[in-house]
């Protein structure tokens, strides 16, 4: 008796030793974002007018604290709840990336104005959204999405005086408010704004919007990549597939029609196929609207978008 109590123990160690051993590891803490603050934290507040749009957003600064474990970089971005309902503008552009471990981010955002807007816009709640970058700096998809309600009201500039031509009631055969004004007036007033928008670093997503206060008629889009390793040969690494074109200097691109956009539309185009790896090399893509100029516009400086993709 006295010897199985003696051999007992040890047993009884060796047993509980081979349990901790076989249980499954703790699992790293998972990828996550959370609003610490918002500045100011509610109010009426004055929205971004389109030619501010590439300049400072002064309007709300979110800290956000988030926790990466799953890719090396990622980047935060904030949307108006729904998207299409709520455009928000933010600074500054493009987003900075941030590396694998934990920290505070702060972004500022706020409304996007246009003369089609109401005096008064209200915003009721944001998206946070996280995004993973891997060691080629290609994006690999939302690592987490949350959503939280706000309080603010955004005010933008008062509606035009002048009716547009879409708005106008004929008074007259062949005549109207619009037509009545003088050519200088008129001039003041073209229509359509397109932007185009790239993700940053590059994605196969390109998105043009109509910031303009009436609407656009069908345009055309270019979206062009070039390699700017100087070792690589023209052209070498953008995929004929989704790039089929090739210009007189060498680069490659793609001609895409845009349909016509209503004010604030959005039209979002995906380049396919899109490679899941690309040769070693600095990419430089480039999205130019209303490529053929079919489209009258207010602003024809912001028709440009640029966006990179290192690959190494």
């Amino acid at each position: 008796m006295i010897k199985a109590k003696i051999f007992g123990w040890p047993s009884l160690i060796l047993a509980a030793s081979l349990c901790v051993l076989a249980a499954p590891a703790l699992a790293a803490p998972p990828d996550d974002v959370n609003l610490l603050s918002l500045s100011p934290p509610s109010g009426t507040l004055a929205g971004v007018r389109r030619g501010e749009v590439l300049g400072p957003v002064n309007s709300v600064e979110a800290t956000i604290r988030y926790r990466l474990q799953s890719t090396l970089q990622g980047f935060i971005t904030i949307n108006g709840e729904p998207f299409t309902t709520y455009p928000t503008t933010m600074s500054p552009l493009p987003v900075p990336r941030f590396s694998n471990g934990n920290g505070d981010v702060r972004i500022r955002f706020s409304w996007l104005c246009n003369d089609r807007s109401p005096s008064s816009n209200p915003l009721p709640a944001i998206t946070i959204t996280m995004r993973g970058v891997d060691a080629r700096g290609v994006g690999t998809g939302v690592l987490v999405q949350k959503t939280q309600s706000v309080n603010y009201t955004f005010t933008c500039r008062p509606p035009s005086l002048i009716k547009r031509p879409s708005d106008a009631t004929l008074t007259a055969p062949g005549k109207s408010p619009m037509q009545r004004l003088s050519p200088q007036a008129r001039g003041s007033l073209l229509p359509a704004d397109l932007v185009p928008t790239l993700t940053d670093p590059m994605t196969d997503v390109v998105r043009v919007r109509n910031l303009g206060p009436g609407p656009a008629a069908a345009s055309a889009l270019t979206v062009s990549c070039m390699n700017l390793d100087p070792k690589a040969k023209v052209g070498f690494g953008c995929p004929t597939t989704a790039f089929p074109l090739q210009s007189g200097g060498g680069h490659r691109y793609v001609l895409i029609e845009i349909p016509a956009l209503a004010p604030s539309a959005e039209h979002v185009v995906t380049l396919r196929p899109w490679p899941s790896t690309w040769p070693v090399g600095r990419y430089r893509f480039q999205a130019q609207a209303n490529h053929d100029g079919r489209v009258r516009e207010n602003d024809g400086t912001n028709n440009v978008a640029t966006s990179y993709l290192q690959v190494q």
